[in-house]
């Protein structure tokens, strides 16, 4: 009986660490809500921060995403990291709210860039970082998130689970996005040594 027992607990989706965490959520607990936010909120205001280019707008999507996740709890059942199920909300909120805001702000005029802390360390000055921040804006919005995700340590299965896409495809799509992106750099006069080294390959 023990034997069987310890067999199903083996065989449930998810880490050890998670899917503790995951019950906790699913009963309500508050303390579970606080842990998982600090847990994950510091790396999604990073992504949503590189999408958005606004920092304000980046905070009441991250505040939208945490609500949604915690209102919809019930329905994950752990087939992908927490991690994962978290960035697939907030990137989708992220491009809903980029679509509402091109509606209602087409003759604004555009907002000034900030660069995301992720490339700081990685590059010569925030000048620079402003720079890629730039280039990567004008790319295709799917190569720009690919990067972007991999540049925050998201593996390519997790990548491909967040976009909803195959792996050969996000595979596909990184490899043509860095060479895009060193190109760009290098027409810009930038040195391509100011990529991250976090969008090496990561499978």
């Amino acid at each position: 009986m023990s034997e069987k027992r310890d067999e199903t607990i083996l065989f449930l989706p998810g880490e050890i660490g998670e899917r503790a965490l995951r019950a906790r959520l699913v009963a309500g607990e508050d303390a579970a809500y606080r842990d998982c936010y600090q847990q994950y909120a510091p790396k999604l205001m990073r992504l949503l921060t590189g999408i958005l280019r606004n920092k304000a707008r980046a905070e009441e999507v991250l505040q939208e995403t945490f609500i949604a996740a915690f209102r919809g709890i019930a329905r994950f059942r752990g087939e992908v990291g927490i991690a994962t199920w978290l960035a697939r909300i907030a990137t989708n909120r992220a491009y809903n709210a980029i679509r509402d805001d091109s509606c209602v702000k087409r003759t604004a005029p555009p907002p000034e860039p900030e660069p995301v802390s992720r490339f700081e360390p990685q590059v010569e000055g925030r000048d620079l970082a402003r720079k890629v921040m730039v280039i990567l804006d004008r790319m295709d919005p799917a190569k720009k998130l690919a990067l972007l995700l991999q540049a925050q340590g998201y593996t390519v299965a997790e990548i491909a689970e967040i976009s909803a896409e195959p792996r050969g495809t996000i595979l596909a799509r990184l490899s043509r996005s860095r060479a895009e992106l060193s190109l760009r750099m290098a027409e810009a006069g930038l040195a391509t040594q100011a990529i991250p080294a976090s969008m090496e390959d990561r499978s």
